[in-house]
């Protein structure tokens, strides 16, 4: 039905017709009011916002996943370790006896100011404010505490060494006080004390704190990051035996580092005990005799000839080397270095020495074994050695120790009373050509065939090789000049007593009296004899290992020996005669200045008992004169005291 009142707009849709008002319906096509179109609103298009919303919520359910099912367990342990610490507990060392039993290094309590970087202030003004106050209350240099926690990792909760070594009285300061340094803490160590120190320190050595060079892939897993570690001596030959094995506090703490509860404890492992050969009365004994020496350098070394193993090993001057157990400082670092007498350099190994006549035994051996000399070969000393200039010019002289000369000598009068005519021509044959001598290429293999020119094996560090000179290495040496490098019959000669170019340790001039003393065999020395576990258990066992053998036959070391028993009643080295025990052995004085040939090492080496030897001891004392002057006595008294203390037929 038609309504009057209904318009037909200007849309043509159906949808678009809507009923008009009364006033608007009131007007016709010729009303001057202008045509009103009325446009329906339609709602707005939610699409897009519906997909954005969705996007975000699988965004945010993504993470969740992500953080709490597959990395949940990650990220749960990095917030409990904010609150929870695991404080390496260090293991104390094991302890370094004697073959006695006596204790020679063992521990006591320390305490170490450290820092744990991830507890420290954040902000950069209060951690330097809270570094001045700590330096002003401990003694420290502000500068170098800063230097050393900036270079750390700041969110590691390691340890980091600020100062190590507090004294009792800081240590206690520092805990009324902690409230004041959040992030430091004084740690409680077990460090070194060594009770005999002076005599032993070469023997022994000493522990420092744990450096980047000084861990590898194998052990790095053992130390802490302020932990412990040897550096010389047998605390570094022996480190995985004595080390022992950490253990581990947790510990909860708040916010601010505070200490809160105990969380659990792992009990740390001691190291295992290090039994030595070494004896502590003769260490002590020999180390007490060269300290009233003419010299303040010597070494001493004393071995059992039948298993290498080593019954004293002395260098002097001796050092105390607790001094690094608890941290030594600059000032006294820079004294031992610096001190010309060298106290940490170990001379029994690592000092290399003309041996003098020392080395007569071997030279000796040499010539019997190859058939250069008998036990009868008779040369006479008068004192001086005459080798005429084949190209004219004035002839070469060789003299020996007693102008004069000693007259007629055999081998075994020669070693007794240290003939050097005698040796010269041994060694480089006699001027007339009568004997022909060794010559420089045999008496080296044979010196080699001792043990010089390489090191021994002993078990400590730093033992050096020495020297055995040949023709060839002379060349070599002074770079193939053919007048420097030219090897001289004088070489020869001087070489066959122990002079010129050979350079020895006493630990070899030792060795090679070992060899004579046991009939030819020669063992590597020891210092170690086993290590023990806390249960009482050997852990490791040291076992005799031949070094030198088959040198030469047993009929030629008793002609050499007999030398040596002569130098006793009727040589060298009388004042051993009076001795408790028989003995036997041989003097040496080397010359080591050719400015001045006066200056001389003085040697002496022996063995006892004569006819069973159990113990060989060699001494050196550098620059000290005389053999039989100086060094002889220092063995009579060890021998005396050994004959005393420890002998058992």
């Amino acid at each position: 039905m038609y309504n009057p009142f209904e318009v037909q707009t200007s849309f043509n849709s159906k949808k678009s017709q809507k009923p008009l008002d009364w006033e608007e319906s009131a007007l016709d096509r010729f009303s001057s009011v202008e045509e009103v179109h009325d446009t329906e609103h339609t709602s707005p298009n939610l699409f897009w916002l519906k997909l954005l919303l969705l996007a975000a919520f699988l965004t945010l359910i993504s993470r969740m996943f992500y953080l709490q099912i597959l990395h949940g367990s990650e990220f749960r342990m990095l917030a409990d370790d904010n609150r929870i610490r695991s404080q390496v507990v260090l293991a104390p060392r094991g302890l370094i006896v004697d073959r006695n039993g006596q204790v020679l290094a063992q521990n006591t309590g320390s305490f170490n100011l450290v820092a744990i970087p991830f507890d420290l202030p954040k902000n950069a003004a209060d951690l330097q404010a809270e570094i001045q106050n700590l330096a002003k209350s401990f003694g420290l240099n502000a500068d170098a505490v800063t230097q050393k926690i900036s270079s750390s990792n700041r969110s590691s909760i390691d340890s980091l060494e600020i100062k190590q070594g507090l004294d009792p009285s800081q240590s206690i300061l520092f805990q009324t006080m902690s409230g004041q340094f959040p992030g430091f803490m004084a740690q409680q160590i077990p460090i070194r004390q060594y009770l005999d120190p002076l005599p032993f320190a070469s023997v022994l050595g000493y522990t420092g704190l744990v450096s980047p060079g000084d861990l590898t892939p194998e052990n790095q897993a053992l130390y802490g990051t302020v932990d412990f570690i040897g550096k010389s001596g047998v605390e570094d030959s022996y480190e995985k035996y004595l080390h022992g094995q950490n253990g581990a506090n947790t510990i909860e703490v708040d916010a601010t580092g505070k200490f809160l509860s105990a969380l659990g404890q792992e009990q740390p492992l001691a190291g295992d005990k290090l039994v030595l050969n070494i004896d502590q009365g003769l260490q002590d004994l020999l180390y007490k005799e060269l300290s009233t020496a003419l010299s303040p350098r010597a070494a001493a070394v004393a071995l059992d000839p039948r298993d290498g193993a080593v019954l004293a090993l002395v260098s002097l001057p001796g050092f105390d080397d607790n001094l690094f157990a608890g941290g030594i400082s600059q000032q006294e670092y820079r004294q031992l270095t610096t001190d010309p007498n060298l106290p940490m350099y170990n001379r029994a190994i690592s000092g290399q020495y003309p041996p003098g006549s020392t080395s007569k035994l071997m030279t000796a051996t040499a010539g019997l074994e190859t058939g250069v000399i008998n036990a009868n070969t008779v040369i006479n000393d008068n004192g001086n050695l005459i080798v005429p200039n084949k190209f004219g010019g004035a002839a070469a002289q060789f003299h020996g120790w007693k102008p004069g000369g000693l007259g007629p000598m055999t081998v075994r009068s020669a070693i007794a009373l240290s003939s050097d005519i005698y040796f010269y021509q041994v060694a480089g044959g006699s001027p007339n050509g009568v004997m022909e001598g060794l010559g420089p290429d045999r008496l080296a293999d044979y010196f080699r065939k001792f043990g010089l020119g390489r090191p021994l094996g002993i078990d400590m560090p730093g033992e050096q090789a020495g020297l055995v000179p040949d023709p060839a290495w002379k060349m070599e040496y002074f770079h193939n000049d053919p007048l420097l490098g030219k090897w001289y019959l004088g070489d020869t000669y001087h070489m066959g007593i122990g002079q010129g170019f050979v350079l020895v340790t006493p630990l070899q001039v030792a060795e090679w009296t070992a060899v004579v003393a046991n009939g030819g065999v020669g063992f590597v020395p020891q210092v170690a004899q086993k290590a023990v576990d806390q249960n009482g258990n050997v852990v490791w066992q040291s076992q005799p290992k031949v070094l030198v053998s088959n040198i030469a036959s047993p009929d030629v070391f008793k002609i050499v020996q007999q030398g040596m028993r002569q130098t006793v009643t009727d040589g060298t080295a009388k004042p051993l005669n009076s001795l408790p025990i028989t003995s036997a052995g041989k003097t040496g004085t080397s010359q080591f200045d050719g400015a001045n040939p006066t200056r001389t090492h003085a040697w002496f080496t022996a063995y006892a008992p004569y006819e069973n030897p159990q113990i060989v001891i060699t001494v050196l004392v550098e620059a000290g004169g005389e053999g039989n002057a100086v060094a002889e006595p220092v063995v009579k008294s060890a021998l005396q005291w050994w004959a005393e203390n420890r002998y058992k037929k």
